[in-house]
């Protein structure tokens, strides 16, 4: 996950605003008990989502109390504790994280190579306890991100073929938020949609950088776009992603709502209904609403 599974805060009122933020600063201070200093760097508010559905799931209500953290040394701010509830969400995002930075190690540019090392040296101690914890599931991941790597080597793969061992992994992770066997389906529908939409947003949100590093992206073939993009083209884009994600977030809130997910459902609402929507928004508006060169001639 890359930060594209967050509230849309303008609809979101200040009470479930500061909710939300305890719960990802719980999470946080318990990775930091569990698994280190540097593991809390890598964090999302992707995987405070996790946290919240685990607790909707479970029935689970946090603690919430002020205090101070290194980001934030003087001024306390609310934080939600549950050790039990944050031990699945924060296993996961280590176990995903190591290997998303092995990813990187091996697919990715010279700086992000030498910052994915850099952060695995750190990532190492926390990601062996994190498996010990959980190790079906990453066995599983593993798997799949070598499935990932091989799509992406492949000649002629289809954008739905390419998104498969992404998806595969977030309904891996998200089968396990809830022990109710009779949840376990829907789960790993809801897991299997977010790690759709997850993909979509970071394809789009790459392909620019992509195609003038000569690097693959799924929607260089699908679209059959060269090497410029042209005003058309961004035009194509923006149809294309927006489309797929919308279909990807109506099968997404279908299983959310039969998962009847009540506590902290204003929240994990706002995200569904309206965060997705927004994440993916903001990146096609930040890349493609007109080509550069199109501005700079406009200004001048």
């Amino acid at each position: 996950m890359f930060g594209y599974v967050k509230v849309f805060k303008p609809q979101l009122r200040i009470c479930e605003y500061e909710t939300y933020k305890a719960v990802y600063c719980g999470l946080c201070k318990h990775i930091g008990k569990e698994y280190g200093l540097v593991p809390r760097m890598a964090l999302s508010y992707d995987f405070a989502f996790l946290a919240l559905s685990a607790f909707s799931l479970c029935d689970r209500l946090p603690a919430v109390k002020p205090c101070r953290c290194i980001a934030h040394p003087l001024k306390k701010r609310p934080c939600a504790f549950c050790d039990e509830g944050y031990d699945y969400p924060s296993a996961a995002a280590q176990i995903l994280i190591y290997h998303k930075l092995r990813d990187d190690v091996a697919d990715g540019g010279v700086f992000k190579k030498l910052t994915a090392r850099f952060m695995l040296l750190f990532m190492k101690k926390g990601y062996k306890k994190a498996r010990g914890k959980y190790p079906a599931l990453a066995e599983s991941i593993e798997y799949q991100m070598k499935l990932q790597l091989q799509a992406e080597k492949t000649q002629g793969i289809s954008i739905d073929e390419a998104i498969q061992p992404s998806a595969c992994i977030m309904e891996n992770i998200a089968q396990g938020l809830s022990d109710d066997e009779t949840k376990k389906p829907l789960l790993k529908g809801f897991g299997y949609f977010i790690g759709r939409f997850v993909y979509l947003c970071d394809a789009a949100d790459d392909l620019r950088s992509d195609l003038k590093k000569g690097e693959y992206n799924p929607l260089i073939k699908e679209l059959e776009l060269g090497e410029d993009i042209s005003e058309s083209d961004c035009a194509r884009i923006k149809e294309y992603v927006r489309g797929s994600v919308n279909m990807t977030l109506a099968e997404l809130a279908d299983r959310y709502v039969k998962l009847d997910m009540n506590g902290f459902r204003p929240i994990l609402d706002n995200i569904i209904y309206l965060g997705l929507g927004a994440s993916c928004d903001a990146v096609l508006d930040k890349h493609f609403t007109s080509q550069p060169d199109m501005q700079n001639s406009e200004k001048q």
